[in-house]
């Protein structure tokens, strides 16, 4: 889940604090979530389609969990309607359906309470998919998936539309949020945590049988 860095233009000295901060305010648990097997296992070279469903099915019902508490905290954030387009979520369900597997319950996940909490989750969310333009590199690579056939997430959205979708956000972020405003903690406490959260849905592994279950497709 690599987060790059933000804006496509130069930014000025203040702009370029907050992005900063948020990284070096992160970075703790940014590293933590990469050790994840769930997910460093879709870089290796031996990764299994098993294990590819395995993501597609944790990352699709972590989108479904917080989706709607982000749709209703950014409604009057117009410049964020365009990353509250579900167009993740459809994405991940085409790729469940591709396999003929079933989504997982959405785990129970804190809502971020306001819209600078919002920006803090989407913050994790679409620097996730950012990222996920090298695992789809690797998956195309490794399991011949393409956009069409099991690939419409990361060859799909992460590589077409992860780069305009993580701009826009740092757009925001940039002229809305101040390090020195009080929304900033809004934002770092929803980060850090929908890293958290994220983090121990995805080690849920063992116990909902998610990687056992076999493509019926």
């Amino acid at each position: 889940m690599t987060l790059a860095a933000a804006s496509a233009s130069a930014p000025t000295v203040h702009q370029a604090s907050v992005l900063e901060r948020l990284r070096s305010d992160t970075r703790a648990a940014h590293a933590s979530i990469e050790t994840v097997p769930a997910l460093s296992r879709l870089l290796m070279p031996d990764l299994t389609q098993a294990e590819y469903i395995h993501a597609l099915r944790k990352m699709q019902a972590f989108h479904a969990a917080v989706g709607p508490a982000l749709r209703l905290q950014l409604q009057r954030v117009s410049r964020a309607q365009v990353l509250l387009d579900s167009s993740a979520l459809a994405a991940l369900d085409a790729d469940l359906a591709w396999y003929g597997v079933l989504p997982l319950a959405a785990p129970e996940i804190p809502y971020p309470p306001d819209a600078g909490a919002a920006l803090g989750t989407l913050y994790v969310l679409e620097g996730s998919n950012l990222g996920g333009r090298i695992i789809g590199r690797h998956v195309s690579k490794s399991l011949g998936i393409t956009a069409r056939s099991g690939g419409a997430f990361y060859r799909g959205l992460c590589a077409e539309g992860a780069r305009q979708r993580w701009n826009v956000l740092t757009e925001i972020l940039l002229t809305e949020i101040a390090p020195a405003d009080e929304r900033y903690a809004a934002v770092l406490t929803a980060a850090v945590g929908t890293f958290t959260a994220f983090e121990a849905w995805l080690r849920r592994s063992e116990s909902d049988g998610s990687l056992s279950q076999a493509p019926t497709a």
